[in-house]
C-alpha cells in the first residue's frame, strides 16, 4: 500500500519553528529536496511516454530514405499523376474477346477427344486459349528479360514452339472436320471446302493461332501498364502514409517535451514560492512567537460543554437518575482535558493562529509642542 505524506500548513510550520529556534535552513533544504523528488518523477514518467515515440520517429527516419527514394523514381518515371490504364484496359479486353472467339470456333473440335458437352467444349476451348497465350508471353519474355535464367528461356521457347505446332494441328483438325460434317448433312459448304482444302486450313489455323497470339500480345501489353499503375499508387500511398505518421510522431514528441518543461517551470515557480512563505514565517515565528492560550479559557470551554451535558441529562434523566450527573460532569471532564492538552500541546496552525502579533509603529502618544498663536500664511496668489 502506497504511503500516504501527511500534509501541513507551510506557513503555519514555518512559523513553529521560527518560534523555538529551529534554523531556516532545514526547511529550505526539505522544500528543495521535495520538490527535486517531484521534477525526478516528472522526467521519469516523462521518460517512460517519450522513448517509445522516440523510437518510432528513428525507425520512420530510417524507412524515409528508402520511401522518399521509390516515390522520386516513381514520379521521374511516370509523372506526378497516376498513368492512365484505359488503353491497357480496352485492349485487354480486345484480347479476352478473340479468346472467347477462338473458343466458339474451335470449341466444337473437341468432339474428337470425347467432350460432347456445349459449355465444357467453350470451358475447354477458352481454357486452352488463355493457356497458348500465357506460353506465347512467356515464351517472348525470354528474349526481353536478361534477368531469366538460361534452362528458363529454353524452356519456355520450347513450350512456345510446341504449343504453335500443337495449335496448328488443331486448326487443320478443325478444318477436316468442318467438312466432314458439311459433307453428311449435303451442305454447300462441304462441295466448298473439298474444293480448297488449303484455304479452308489457311483460315481455321489462323483462328487458331491468331486468338491465342492476340491474347499474349494484349497481355504483354497491359501488364507492364497495370503493374506501373500499381507501384505509382503504392509509392505515394506510402509515401504519404510515412510523412503523416512521422510528423504526428515528431509533434506528439515535441508536445511531450513541452509539457514536461512547463510542468518543471511550474515546479520550479511552487519552489520559488513555498521558500518564500518559508522564509517569511520563519522571521516572524522568531521574531513574534506565540502565546499560550489563557487557563480559564480552558475552564470557560469546559463549563460550557458541561452546560450542554446537563441539558441532555435533564432530558434523560427521567428514564436514569444518574444521568443527571453523569452527563454534565462527564463532559466537564473530557472538555477540561482535551483544552489543557491544546494548550500545552497546539498544533502548528493552532500555535500560528496564537501569534504575539507586535506592533512596529509604537501607539504611545507623541508630544509636540506648538506655538500658541500659529503663523497664518497668505495664499499663494498674494505671495507675488
Amino acid at each position: 500500500m502506497k504511503h500516504r505524506e501527511r500534509e501541513i500548513d507551510l506557513s503555519a510550520f514555518a512559523f513553529y519553528q521560527g518560534s523555538q529556534g529551529m534554523p531556516l535552513d532545514e526547511i529550505l533544504r526539505e522544500i528543495s529536496a521535495t520538490h527535486d523528488e517531484k521534477r525526478a518523477a516528472l522526467r521519469e514518467e516523462s521518460t517512460h511516454r517519450q522513448k517509445p515515440l522516440e523510437a518510432m520517429v528513428q525507425r520512420l527516419e530510417r524507412q524515409r530514405t528508402r520511401v522518399d527514394a521509390a516515390w522520386a523514381e516513381a514520379r521521374r518515371r511516370l509523372g506526378d499523376h497516376a498513368p492512365s490504364v484505359f488503353s491497357a484496359s480496352l485492349i485487354a479486353v480486345l484480347g479476352l474477346a478473340a479468346l472467347v472467339v477462338d473458343a466458339i470456333l474451335l470449341g466444337p473440335g473437341l468432339d474428337a477427344v470425347g467432350i460432347s458437352d456445349q459449355v465444357l467444349q467453350m470451358a475447354a476451348a477458352f481454357g486452352l486459349a488463355a493457356l497458348s497465350s500465357l506460353i506465347f508471353h512467356l515464351a517472348h519474355e525470354t528474349f526481353t528479360h536478361a534477368r531469366m535464367a538460361e534452362p528458363a528461356k529454353i524452356a519456355w521457347r520450347i513450350l512456345g514452339g510446341v504449343a504453335i505446332f500443337a495449335l496448328l494441328s488443331w486448326g487443320i483438325l478443325r478444318g477436316y472436320e468442318v467438312q466432314f460434317g458439311a459433307a453428311v448433312n449435303q451442305n454447300p459448304l462441304g462441295t466448298f471446302l473439298a474444293q480448297h482444302p488449303l484455304l479452308a486450313s489457311i483460315f481455321f489455323c489462323f483462328v487458331t493461332l491468331a486468338a491465342p497470339f492476340a491474347g499474349a500480345a494484349a497481355l504483354h501489353y497491359a501488364v507492364p501498364r497495370i503493374h506501373d499503375l500499381d507501384v505509382w499508387r503504392r509509392a505515394k500511398a506510402e509515401h504519404e502514409g510515412l510523412h503523416t505518421e512521422l510528423d504526428s510522431a515528431i509533434k506528439k514528441l515535441e508536445a511531450e517535451i513541452e509539457f514536461l518543461s512547463h510542468r518543471i517551470d511550474r515546479l520550479n515557480a511552487q519552489e520559488q514560492d513555498w521558500l518564500s512563505v518559508a522564509a517569511q514565517y520563519h522571521q516572524r515565528g522568531r521574531q513574534s512567537g506565540a502565546r499560550q492560550t489563557p487557563h480559564w479559557l480552558v475552564l470557560l470551554k469546559s463549563t460550557a460543554w458541561s452546560v450542554g451535558g446537563l441539558v441532555l441529562g435533564c432530558l434523560l434523566g427521567p428514564f436514569l437518575a444518574p444521568l443527571y450527573f453523569a452527563l454534565p460532569g462527564g463532559a466537564w471532564i473530557a472538555a477540561f482535558l482535551y483544552y489543557r492538552h491544546r494548550r500545552f500541546h497546539p498544533t502548528y496552525t493552532q500555535f500560528k493562529q496564537q501569534e504575539n502579533t507586535r506592533f512596529a509603529v509604537s501607539t504611545d502618544r507623541v508630544r509636540v509642542s506648538l506655538p500658541s498663536t500659529p503663523k497664518l500664511l497668505s495664499p499663494p496668489e498674494d505671495q507675488i
